[in-house]
């Protein structure tokens, strides 16, 4: 009997529950209002995910709640998903062609995105709606800014003087064109009568900032950020900015203090916690970006933004156990969140699970295929898969959907770099940098391609563009090192490695640019000392004992480099390039088997490869196991279709055995056509062609590869053989027997000796 009260008040809830139920269906029109003001209050947090969630269910209710795009796009545009923002905004305009706000929104996206011509439409029908709006005056302004008609520009914004005479935008816009035409005086003025008009005009004190810096006085522009932060003291975005002027002169202590006076100004702000962190994070600060998040957090623990970062640092980090523990919090809060599922293939992409994580991504790319986000990390899942084709297409798709990507145009150089297109590369690279001329790394990245075409003037210009923007950056001094290096000029090539590492003197990375110029400038001794050094100062850091592994293995000093390589490996077991050292230094000591087990061994650890799995089929090659090798070689190029070397392995090996010889010639073409200037390539063709009896176009390249390389026994025999097989015998028997007082290997002298004897 005591039980029969709680059973009654379950009844009474499930039937308060239906009820409720049958009102929200009965009563949509207060369940889409109810979604509306969630989401609202949301935006009014800055918790821009969940207030999209909850635009998103009003729009369940009512798939034409007009309000609810708008809301929507805007929520898209604090997510900084500019492409989804737009597509929103068609929707709404869609449905109320007349909805002003909406086609205002859409206008600025458009300009933002350098499209014109359609941004008029929408302002001119504004205008015609409403001949004094202020915002589509000024928009329209900027239009003809875009359009170098500086003349009708200034005309409207003249006109948007007079219609807002109070806005301190109103003076900014005019501003702005003054310093584009040049009139610096007009430009200060007009700034300075922004603040006059509002004193609290945040975009008024970082412009009048701008103003002075690009002025080059630097005073004069801390000067106005700090006035503006006295005369808006909880004003983010202004201590921010000051930060940026004092790290940029490497005054990264002033830089930090400003940042400390924000979080004491406003220290219960997730938002400030999370700009501050961003801010570190950028800098390369991670520790301090880390520790500013995880502040945010102690603040709003349930914050889906701050989340996310700290969940993403993690992921940039290798920190997968911290990362798999809010990937699993943040799924189960937001199943549907795109950016905490994109966050869960990148884990399953970190983890080795390549395979599930492109399995993953594909349905979070087909889910939300306006997202570049998604596309950009279903690329990086192909990329591990060795799928560059379809990294590729998946790039390209996220370039459409947001044209000025960072991260998706500098994927496209690289990707383009290491398949040694440098002159798509450049293309890439040089939009990257124009897009972003204030971007270091873009200015560093264009000049390594131009470098490597052997466009030696226009490297070192944007190395010297880079130098100004942060001079006290170790990779502008690294890549100034290698225009050095470029030129010859080793001195000063020197000088500035050494640079590069008093600024980063625990970097790896720049203590492996450095060491690998001393080798390239035949000094060993000297990089090994240097390496050795740094290992006394970090004794526990794995990639410095693989580097010292390295130097032993150029020196040939096998033993040593065997005992770095397993030592980088105690402190990092999953250190697959570890296993890759060892695989070499096994094959170079005849151990062939260990050799295999070590190259298995680093694609237990990450996903298998095809360069990895040619070495072994290379291995099997060399013993004249050819059977495991044309498994090996046909491994890789399942893997990697477009892997050459795979290709004209197995090519060589068809043409050995004279079997398969049609799609032999495909493949031995395919590697010659990606990489025509290397002479094996064109031997294997060679050979493929003269077992298909195709004399005449074998030997005119045979005879361009002994020319460009007269030492191999190998050119030197299979030329003879050609020559012979076409009547040539005399001119023939000559590289015959060029060949056999040379290294040929036993099989292929013994055909060169019955060769001769006939």
């Amino acid at each position: 009997m005591r039980r029969e009260p709680a059973r009654i008040f379950f009844i009474a809830t499930a039937a308060a529950l239906s009820l409720l139920l049958i009102s929200c269906a009965a009563n949509p029109e207060k369940a889409k209002l109810n979604f509306l003001n969630k989401g609202e209050a949301y935006m009014k947090k800055a918790q821009y995910s969940s207030a999209a969630i909850e635009f998103r269910n009003a729009l369940k209710v009512d798939p034409k709640y007009v309000e609810a795009y708008y809301q929507l796009a805007k929520a898209d545009l604090a997510l900084r998903d500019a492409n989804s923002a737009y597509n929103t905004l068609n929707q709404a305009i869609t449905i109320d062609p007349s909805r002003i706000d909406a086609r205002l929104e859409r206008a600025r996206l458009l300009l933002s995105a350098k499209q014109s011509s359609p941004a008029l439409n929408d302002i001119n029908f504004v205008l015609k709606q409403q001949p004094d709006n202020v915002q589509a005056h000024r928009l329209l302004g900027s239009v003809y800014v875009a359009q170098k008609q500086f003349d009708q520009a200034l005309q409207e914004f003249s006109h948007v003087l007079t219609l807002a005479p109070k806005e301190a935008t109103s003076y900014l816009d005019v501003a702005l064109l003054d310093m584009q035409l040049h009139r610096n005086s007009d430009a200060e003025s007009n700034i300075k009568k922004a603040i006059g008009v509002d004193p609290k005009s945040v975009p008024a004190y970082i412009d009048l900032a701008n103003f002075y810096r690009l002025q080059k006085n630097t005073a004069q522009a801390e000067e106005a950020l700090q006035a503006g932060i006295q005369a808006n003291p909880d004003a983010t975005a202004l201590y921010l900015n000051l930060a940026a002027a004092y790290q940029s002169q490497g005054k990264t202590a002033d830089a930090q203090n400003i940042l400390s006076k924000l979080s004491n100004q406003l220290p219960k702000s997730p938002d400030v916690a999370r700009a501050i962190g961003d801010f570190y994070l950028q800098a390369k600060l991670n520790d301090r970006a880390l520790a500013e998040y995880q502040r945010g957090l102690s603040i709003d623990p349930q914050n889906l933004e701050l989340q996310e970062r700290v969940e993403d640092f993690y992921l940039a980090g290798g920190k997968l156990d911290q990362a798999a523990a809010i990937d699993g919090a943040l799924l189960k809060k937001s199943p549907h969140d795109v950016t905490a599922r994109i966050n869960h293939g990148r884990l399953l992409m970190a983890q080795g699970k390549v395979p599930e994580s492109v399995q993953y991504l594909q349905k979070v790319a087909a889910d939300s295929a306006d997202s570049p986000q998604a596309h950009y990390y279903l690329a990086m899942a192909y990329l591990q898969q060795n799928s560059a084709s379809q990294a590729n297409n998946e790039l390209q798709q996220t370039l459409r959907l947001a044209p000025s990507l960072p991260i998706a145009l500098t994927a496209l150089v690289n990707l383009n770099y290491s398949q040694g297109k440098y002159s798509v590369a450049q293309l890439y690279a040089q939009e990257l940098e124009q897009k972003n001329p204030g971007n270091v790394e873009a200015h560093l990245l264009l000049g390594e391609v131009l470098l490597r075409l052997d466009q030696v003037n226009q490297a070192g210009e944007q190395f010297e563009t880079a130098a100004k923007l942060a001079p006290i950056n170790p990779d502008v001094h690294i890549n100034l090192g290698a225009l050095y290096l470029a030129k010859k000029q080793s001195v000063q090539a020197e000088k500035e490695y050494q640079t590069a590492l008093s600024e980063a003197p625990n970097s790896v990375p720049v203590l492996t640019r450095y060491a690998n110029f001393l080798i390239s400038e035949k000094q060993q001794p000297r990089a090994s000392a240097v390496v050795s050094k740094f290992l006394s100062q970090n004794p526990n850091n794995a990639d410095a004992h693989l580097l010292m592994a390295q130097m032993h293995y150029v020196n040939k000093e096998y033993s040593d480099a065997m005992g770095e390589a397993q030592k980088s490996i105690q402190l990092d077991p999953k250190m697959a390039s570890a296993y890759l050292q060892m695989g070499q230094i096994y094959e170079q000591e005849g151990n062939y088997t260990a050799a295999i087990q070590a190259y298995e061994k680093s694609m237990q650890i990450v996903p298998p490869s095809a360069p990895v799995i040619t070495k072994i089929g290379n291995i099997y090659m060399s013993q004249g196991d050819l059977k495991n090798a044309t498994d090996e070689f046909q491994k890789a190029l399942d893997l990697d279709p477009n892997f050459v070397v795979a290709a004209n392995n197995l090519a060589w090996i068809y043409a050995e055995q004279g079997q398969n010889l049609d799609a032999a010639l495909g493949l031995a073409q395919k590697a010659k056509s990606q990489d025509p200037d290397i002479p094996s390539f064109s031997d294997t063709l060679a050979w493929v062609m003269f077992k298909r009896g195709d004399n005449l176009g074998a030997l005119q390249l045979l005879q361009d590869c002994v020319k460009r390389d007269p030492s191999s026994a190998q050119y030197h025999y299979h030329l003879g053989m050609v020559l012979v097989s076409s009547g040539q015998k005399s001119q023939g028997k000559e590289q015959l027997q060029a060949a056999l007082q040379m290294k040929l290997d036993n099989q292929d002298a013994e055909q060169a000796r019955k060769a001769l004897a006939q």
